[in-house]
């Protein structure tokens, strides 16, 4: 009975604390502009893991099970795989977009999520390096509808998805 009581105080302060990062009209404008960025979202994925891998090649090896040899024996990535894998994770967030009134699923969802990517050996250290791909990808497809405060709404719902999945990798790697 004490293990569900804990609990239930850890999902009270997790609700709480999405309201510290973000307004009713920063909800809206996220929600707003995941109707564009949305829509294609093979493209959307893989245009923000293009922009991951421009900045931060040494990140490609853990991603070594969407790839394959190609005709000369070099690791490239298998497209296929790749789109999959990148749709996956823009279906992700737009599911997180839809969520964002409601953090205590969000919370859990992003938790397991990031206790998931422990076993790929990913670190909490790499985490915000993703972001400058997701506003530089977001801000390629927007144009200048990407505007400051759509930048900044997201800047917010990517530092709270960001805290809750550094939550799950250090709890993943115990």
């Amino acid at each position: 009975m004490g293990c569900s009581q804990s609990g239930s105080v850890r999902m009270q302060r997790s609700s709480q604390q999405l309201e510290n990062y973000l307004t009713s009209e920063q909800v809206r404008l996220v929600k707003q502009s995941w109707l564009i960025l949305g829509e294609d979202m093979a493209a959307t994925g893989l245009l923000v893991f293009k922009k991951l891998f421009e900045s931060n090649e040494g990140m490609k090896k853990l991603f070594y099970k969407l790839m394959r040899c190609d005709s000369s024996e070099q690791l490239e990535f298998d497209q296929e795989k790749l789109t999959r894998h990148a749709t996956i994770v823009m279906q992700g967030l737009g599911a997180a977009v839809e969520s964002l009134e409601d953090s205590v699923f969000l919370t859990n969802v992003l938790i397991a999520m990031g206790e998931r990517h422990a076993m790929y050996n990913v670190k909490t250290e790499m985490v915000p390096h993703l972001w400058p791909a997701i506003r530089d990808a977001f801000k390629e497809l927007m144009g200048e509808d990407f505007l400051p405060a759509v930048e900044s709404a997201w800047l917010h719902v990517f530092e709270y998805i960001g805290s809750k999945f550094k939550m799950g990798i250090v709890s993943g790697k115990q």
